[in-house]
């Protein structure tokens, strides 16, 4: 192409292009002159979007056709103000149409450069090539949960101290449904629009699963990153405006730091899922920091998730059960057993399953967790059958093992192999198992029925609507929490509230079981109410296979 430039303009708008190249790492480039009325473009970038030529005047192309038609307004949003001299740089992300017709992902990173006058003399900056979809997502074409990953890796292995931001939209799924996907990729796109103008240049925005988004930075203190959470979340309640429709949101937030503590990348997601998970059911949305909010102050927390982590990778190593006996309300013999998980470190000492199992349950390393428990409690039960042939064996699962396809299949595989008899097997499903879609639960339960194994739901009366979710799901039993039996001695109420609980499971289950029974007042108090098992210090506390053995059956 053709075009008329006077000579000094070119000589400024080449020299100005020539240190951009420099500094853009092997990215495409390109760099307007805003008088001199022509824009320059990488060699690169005209073979690959099949642009007229490198030097283009600014009325002979439209940019704005190259790019996908969902990104464009956006695209105007910004360098409009830019162009004004409204705005001093930009930071954005859209899809460009190559010559072969397809989408690719950019980042375009820039700045305004400014005349004697004020005015923009200049714009442009680097086109950074995120791929067409393995580090990118191809909706809001932000980076996806991988390079989220591979980042954070890079600060952790540099030694840098970092911040990890997860903000997601509560009940996203409401607006796919009123309004479509269309229209609910829209309003993420533009909540990742909102978030990249929040943050600016202070850390990177990422799209994780679902309508969440992560920011990760080595520049923001926990309290600017609080205050950065505090501002979507008003941002989310004002509306998010897409297609002439307002949409009021609601949001969750996790957060967490590290300050150069050798600690691997895979632990803080989990850490920051917890909190962030966290955040959504418990505290309707405050931001919920991870760090000391497990039993450990700070970097400790951290590194003790990060060891039995590590351990969980490397089969299980420091891993153990140990019996809770579970006794008959009647007769005060045992029926069996729930197996609990502890870990113990070098040193012998051991951690109970509340300081890492609220975490790693949302972990991937779980599937290790979770066969050991399975194939470990099913051997110790075989050997229990020796010395009492209808011994009734309790396994904890997870909501993360009955999400998986291959639950009912590793679970038959363990009972065959340890031979373990799937009619004295009941597993008790933890309170998260309630958040899995009713259909695949009945599918699931319906399968663990017909091998004559029974169904237990954990924290009855805890938590997410316990009645609800019990009249829904064909279970067999239900297991009440020791928070209702903590203060039943001197609170009336307390003692009325668990009564009151039970009589409603009674109209579902026949199987009521009850734990925190660790006096003989309680004990007492529980022959006044219709339980069928309990469980607790006074009878006992968790034993190992040998203990129990020699306590209840030599």
């Amino acid at each position: 192409m053709e075009i008329d430039m006077n000579p000094l303009q070119k000589q400024m708008l080449d020299d100005v292009f020539d240190a951009f190249t420099m500094l853009s790492g092997g990215n495409f480039v390109s760099l307007m002159h805003v008088d001199g009325g022509f824009t320059r473009y990488t060699q690169g970038a005209v073979e690959l979007f099949g642009l007229p030529g490198e030097y283009i005047p600014n009325g002979a192309m439209d940019w704005n056709d190259y790019l996908h038609p969902e990104d464009r307004k956006r695209y105007m949003d910004v360098m409009m103000p830019l162009a004004n001299g409204e705005t001093q740089t930009y930071d954005i992300t859209y899809r460009v149409r190559t010559v072969k017709g397809e989408y690719a992902n950019f980042r375009a990173v820039g700045a305004v450069l400014r005349g004697n006058d004020g005015r923009p003399s200049l714009i442009g900056g680097a086109l950074i090539n995120q791929g067409v979809t393995e580090n990118t997502d191809p909706v809001t074409v932000l980076p996806n949960m991988n390079s989220y990953r591979e980042d954070l890796a890079k600060m952790m292995n540099e030694g840098k101290s970092t911040i990890s931001l997860q903000v997601g939209i509560s009940k996203f799924s409401e607006v796919n449904e009123i309004y479509g996907y269309s229209h609910g990729n829209r309003v993420l796109q533009e909540v990742a629009w909102m978030i990249q103008e929040i943050v600016k240049d202070r850390g990177n925005v990422y799209r994780l699963n679902g309508a969440t988004f992560a920011i990760l930075s080595d520049r923001l203190t926990r309290d600017e990153a609080a205050a950065i959470y505090d501002n979507i979340r008003y941002r989310f309640q004002r509306g998010v405006q897409t297609g002439g429709i307002k949409n009021i949101l609601d949001s969750n937030g996790g957060l967490i730091s590290t300050y150069g503590s050798e600690i691997n990348a895979g632990t803080i997601c989990s850490c920051l899922n917890y909190a962030y998970s966290e955040s959504k059911k418990r505290l309707h949305g405050e931001l919920v920091d991870f760090n000391g909010s497990i039993n450990y102050e700070g970097t400790k927390s951290l590194e003790l998730i990060s060891t039995i982590r590590d351990c969980a990778a490397d089969g299980c190593k420091g891993f153990s059960l140990e019996y809770l006996p579970v006794i008959d309300a009647g007769t005060e013999g045992v029926n069996g057993a729930e197996a609990i998980i502890y870990w113990e470190d070098e040193q012998g000492d051991k951690v109970g399953s509340e300081d890492f199992m609220p975490v790693l349950e949302k972990d991937f390393i779980f599937e290790e967790i979770g066969d050991f428990i399975l194939e470990k409690g099913l051997s110790d039960g075989v050997r229990f059958l020796e010395k009492d042939p209808g011994f009734l064996l309790c396994l904890n699962v997870y909501r993360i093992q009955l999400e998986s396809d291959y639950f009912i299949d590793n679970l038959m595989h363990y009972l065959k192999e340890t031979g373990f008899p799937s009619k004295l097997l009941s597993l008790k499903f933890s309170s998260d198992c309630r958040f899995i879609r009713m259909g695949r639960m009945k599918e699931i339960i319906a399968k663990l029925h017909e091998q004559g194994i029974l169904v237990i739901i954990g924290d009855f009366g805890s938590g997410t609507d316990s009645i609800g979710f019990l009249r829904s799901e064909p279970v067999d039993a239900v297991s009440i929490d020791n928070q209702f039996t903590s203060d039943i001695r001197n609170d009336e109420k307390s003692k009325s509230t668990l009564k009151h609980l039970a009589e409603m499971a009674h109209d579902y289950v026949d199987h009521i079981n009850v734990k925190g029974v660790d006096s003989e007042e309680l004990r007492d108090v529980m022959k006044l109410i219709p339980v069928s098992t309990m469980q607790g210090d006074y009878f006992s506390k968790p034993l190992s296979f040998d203990a129990m053995v020699e306590k209840y059956y030599s």
